[in-house]
């Protein structure tokens, strides 16, 4: 099954060690695939509103480090405000129960819980998924313009590639400029800028 983050993202598994988990924020996000780890967000648009999460939130650790990269998650603010202390479980060992908790976002069920709709909206599959899909406020619009916005890019980079030589036919033409005003209207979506 496709990941519908586009790719599973991998925490490497001895970094450098450093004192304060805010350091790790590069690795997390080369790791992360400049993407949060829980809606597959790129950090394109909006690098600065990405912060590092504790999977299991702070308030809940025993055992695990405060700066444990294990547990650590590049996250969006979306997902990271969401998220909070949130910890059904109440124990640090335990993620979930199988109908409600979290699944760390590095493990392969991750991505099973969840898909995307045509529209780039985010679908949960399973009813742990339906539960962390409104624990993490999946259905907050910013995640479907966000992907919106990137799949625009794609197409737009590819059409500019196709036409590199300088010749642009007319059908080419006005894909581009169809897909450059569709850009705008999710981006301003995006900033909140009404559109008419």
């Amino acid at each position: 099954m496709t990941d519908f983050r586009h790719r599973k993202p991998t925490r490497r598994e001895s970094p450098e060690a450093k004192s304060r988990y805010t350091d790790y924020k590069p690795e997390l996000r080369e790791d992360f695939n400049e993407r949060c780890g829980y809606c597959g967000d790129h950090d394109f648009f909006r690098q600065t509103y990405y912060e590092i999460d504790h999977f299991v939130p702070r308030k809940k650790l025993k055992t695990i480090a405060l700066n444990d990269y294990s547990n650590l998650v590049y996250s969006c603010r979306s997902c990271n405000n969401s998220k909070r202390a949130k910890w059904p479980t109440g124990d640090e060992k335990v993620h979930n129960n199988g109908k409600v908790g979290f699944i760390d976002p590095c493990d392969e069920t991750y991505a099973d819980q969840f898909h995307r709709g045509k529209d780039g909206s985010i679908i949960a599959c399973t009813e742990l998924g339906e539960w962390m899909w409104k624990a993490l406020n999946f259905g907050n619009p910013a995640h479907r313009v966000i992907w919106n916005l990137e799949e625009i890019r794609k197409r737009i980079r590819q059409m500019e590639e196709s036409c590199s030589d300088g010749v642009v036919d007319g059908h080419l033409a006005a894909d581009i400029m169809r897909f450059t005003k569709q850009y705008h209207v999710f981006e301003e979506s995006l900033r909140g800028v009404p559109h008419f």
